[in-house]
């Protein structure tokens, strides 16, 4: 399981668009009925140049209520299941291309040809014209770890990517959506 989520995470390779792109492992031989409660680990240090401390704030806030709505319990330390996320950024290129279409034209008449004089329709030639347009853009991808705390080892995987949004106020509104997005396909915790 840790070399498939390993090569999982490697493999992941999104075109550039504005929506959230999600993809989600976990180990099938785990059940999940047995924990009910949650802790965060610590953000890596490395993370640190990366994201600043207001979207790391909103991004473990929309963790926490998005583990609550599936029915498991924050502790401070020491839950069942342990939390971990990191963030990477990398700049992308997307290409557009546009092709316009010009000229050409048809017509009827007559005129002298091989066979003598006579009448035919034709058509002349056109040309088309394509623009390429380049733009440059940073992807960010959430991977968001979780562990179960006995077994110490991983047990879900959740990753999402998208193109950064640098408009701080849609990014509030955004960050908490794509966390809620990410967390969804989490197994809700059921009643015993």
């Amino acid at each position: 399981m840790k070399n498939h989520l390993a090569v999982f995470a490697v493999l992941l390779a999104f075109s550039s668009c504005s929506s959230l792109e999600v993809v989600y492992d976990y180990d099938k031989s785990v059940d999940f009925k047995q924990f009910s409660t949650f802790s965060f680990y610590p953000w890596d240090p490395k993370n640190g140049y990366q994201i600043n401390d207001y979207d790391k704030l909103t991004i473990r806030n929309a963790l926490r209520d998005a583990m609550e709505n599936r029915g498991y319990t924050f502790m401070k330390e020491g839950g069942d299941l342990i939390i971990s996320t990191f963030v990477t950024l990398e700049g992308k290129t997307s290409y557009e291309a546009y092709t316009n279409h010009y000229g050409g034209w048809a017509g009827y008449g007559g005129g002298w040809g091989y066979s003598g004089f006579g009448y035919a329709y034709g058509y002349g030639p056109g040309y088309s014209q394509t623009t390429v347009t380049e733009r440059n853009y940073n992807q960010g991808t959430l991977i968001v770890d979780v562990f179960s705390t006995a077994g110490k080892k991983l047990v879900w995987q959740g990753i999402g990517s998208r193109e950064v949004e640098y408009d701080l106020d849609a990014r509030d509104k955004k960050l908490p959506k794509n966390v809620a997005e990410i967390m969804s396909h989490f197994p809700a915790r059921q009643k015993k």
